[in-house]
């Protein structure tokens, strides 16, 4: 009988179970970054985002000529800074969709489009930034080659803004 070999095997093996258990929730503490959000664009409202989130809204934008429209390629946002007076607007300003960050497009019916386009705002100031341009690039027939259907339902005059947070989503954990 060799004890003294039986317990040294249990006590690493204890000593093992204990240090992974300790490493373990080590993990378990550390805070984990928050997860992007998508924050619907409502009129008169001026919800918080952080670079990262994405908006949403629901849109037809109602193109003039409509007859050659099949869907929407593209969807840009403009969005420029409100001043300390809460009028007054300044630049630089947020641009969304189109070439400057990702756009999602889903066609609802009825010329209805639900549009969400993910905030790059790493590098503004935090505070209140209200629409002031948007455009809408419409898909059309193969056949169609005049000039390109133009967007006559603007979402400009929804009075839409939204508030740029001065945390990165990516590190907001727990805060909401």
């Amino acid at each position: 009988m060799n004890h003294g070999r039986t317990n040294s095997t249990h006590a690493k093996t204890l000593l093992g179970a204990l240090s992974l258990l300790a490493v373990a929730c080590a993990f378990s503490q550390t805070p984990q970054p928050a997860q992007s959000k998508t924050v619907r664009l409502v009129s008169d409202t001026c919800p918080s985002v952080h670079a990262g989130d994405r908006i949403s809204l629901d849109w037809n934008p109602v193109f003039d000529p409509n007859w050659p429209v099949t869907g929407l390629r593209g969807f840009s946002f403009t969005f420029a800074g409100v001043a300390e007076d809460g009028v007054s607007l300044k630049r630089p300003g947020v641009f969304l969709g189109s070439r400057h960050t990702s756009v999602n497009i889903s066609p609802l019916g009825n010329g209805y489009f639900h549009i969400e386009a993910t905030v790059n705002a790493k590098s503004l100031q935090p505070g209140m930034y209200r629409l002031v341009s948007a455009y809408a690039f419409a898909e059309v027939v193969p056949e169609y080659a005049e000039q390109p259907p133009q967007m006559t339902n603007s979402p400009v005059g929804e009075r839409y803004c939204i508030t740029i947070a001065g945390t990165p989503a990516l590190n907001r954990a727990g805060s909401e």
